[in-house]
């Protein structure tokens, strides 16, 4: 609420000024009253308001002299003018002493009044935010997060156009850019809530990212910045590359964070873990290679590293996998056996189950797996009933949805669906 003293000689006009408002619905509150310049000087100084509405000709001290009294200390309070008068020589005089409206009281309405208040009141915040005190280091710290988060998330789309870019949108970001082996690799979050609201996603996101943060910094350099309310990227700086390889390396490290990570909000994490980068400039481009890999994810091979792609033809294959588990995703509630789905892709049934076998963990388990993960997510809803759950993912029976959900996760569908 900003604070408004009303200063007038006349008490009719303080009465009628208190009442031409409702005050309090406007985000205003009267909070004092003066008959001359001199008490009203007294009660700003007691009172601190934002706003002062007053005459301009008052006994003792008029308006334009407590204004400018006033102004000889500091920019508040802003000053509203009011007068019987048309003469612009107390226009004039009022824009000199740094009134911001200047009103003519049989003129006045409600609608004018609430207008030269509006334009106090975005003269007292311009004021306020010119005059605030300097950031607490709290503040100072979570500005040049955001800072750093908003520069590496550009980084990554490939926003930086050069060198010379990077190394002026860099100076004061504290980042570790300048590692000779810098690597990048997505996080992506499961909860086990599929009911969240986009509030307790964000939220969740930012707890993990934080968590992720705090415990591989115990290990390595790392900065982890959430890219949507179920993804994030963790930035590794290494000063070279292990000697026993980049996978041994970190491996084990994001198995422990993800541990963690789920002791303290039950929530899975998938990896999909770049190649190396010489340059800071190189990073988007990593990224970019993770988006076939991020496709191959489950919970059954939940870190993947680009790395293990020895060439462009394991690549071509991983991105066919990826293009079939796709296609799976879409067709829950089809048929999809082995020979279906092959000659959909113009592949054999063997061609595509080796396939399958070596880079997808197997047809008929990603399949099984899909369509559970689906299953919980209806269950957890509650609006199906188990035969409608199974119909709509494509088992041949409720008895054998049942089966497949139980062995999968160690509880029948209505068992789950009661936890």
């Amino acid at each position: 609420m900003l604070r408004i003293l009303l200063a007038d000689d006349e008490p009719l006009v303080l009465i009628g000024l208190q009442g031409m408002l409702e005050w309090e619905k406007l985000g205003y509150t009267v909070c004092g009253t003066a008959r001359n310049g001199k008490i009203a000087l007294e009660v700003i100084e007691r009172e601190q308001p934002d706003i002062v509405i007053a005459d301009v000709k008052m006994p003792v001290m008029d308006g334009l002299a407590l204004a400018h009294a006033c102004h000889e200390k500091g920019p508040l309070p802003v000053f509203i003018m009011l007068t019987s008068s048309e003469d612009f020589t107390y226009a004039r005089r009022a824009i000199e002493a740094g009134v911001v409206d200047y009103l003519v009281k049989m003129e006045l309405t409600p609608k004018s009044l609430c207008d030269a208040l509006a334009r106090a009141a975005e003269q007292v915040k311009k004021e306020k935010a010119l005059h605030d005190p300097m950031p607490t280091p709290t503040e100072m710290e979570a500005g040049l997060r955001t800072l750093q988060d908003r520069f590496l998330i550009r980084l990554y789309a490939g926003l930086i156009p050069d060198e010379e870019h990077l190394q002026q949108e860099l100076k004061g970001l504290k980042l570790h850019l300048d590692s000779p082996c810098l690597v990048v690799a997505c996080c992506e979050i499961l909860p086990s809530n599929a009911g969240m609201t986009s509030e307790q996603q964000l939220k969740l996101n930012l707890a993990c990212c934080r968590m992720l943060e705090t415990t591989l910094q115990n290990y390595l350099p790392t900065h982890a910045t959430g890219t949507d309310v179920l993804h994030c990227n963790v930035l590794f700086s290494l000063q070279a590359e292990p000697p026993e390889g980049l996978k041994a390396f970190l491996e084990p490290l994001l198995k422990k964070a993800s541990q963690i990570v789920y002791n303290y909000f039950s929530v899975r994490l998938l990896w999909a873990v770049g190649r190396p980068a010489a340059a800071p400039l190189s990073l988007s481009r990593r990224c970019r290679e993770l988006d076939t890999l991020r496709v191959l994810l489950s919970e059954g091979e939940p870190i993947l590293f680009a790395g293990d792609i020895e060439n462009d033809a394991t690549a071509s294959k991983l991105q066919t996998v990826a293009q079939v588990k796709a296609y799976i995703r879409d067709h829950l509630s089809e048929k999809l056996s082995l020979a279906d789905v092959a000659a959909v892709f113009n592949f054999s049934p063997g061609y595509l189950s080796q396939l399958f076998g070596r880079y997808g963990g197997g047809f008929v388990e990603y399949i099984t797996e899909v369509r559970v993960a689906a299953a919980k997510e209806m269950l957890e809803k509650g609006d199906k009933k188990i035969y409608e759950i199974a119909e709509e993912l494509g088992f041949e029976s409720s008895f054998y949805f049942s089966k497949v959900f139980k062995k999968s996760t160690g509880l029948s569908p209505r068992e789950y669906q009661q936890k």
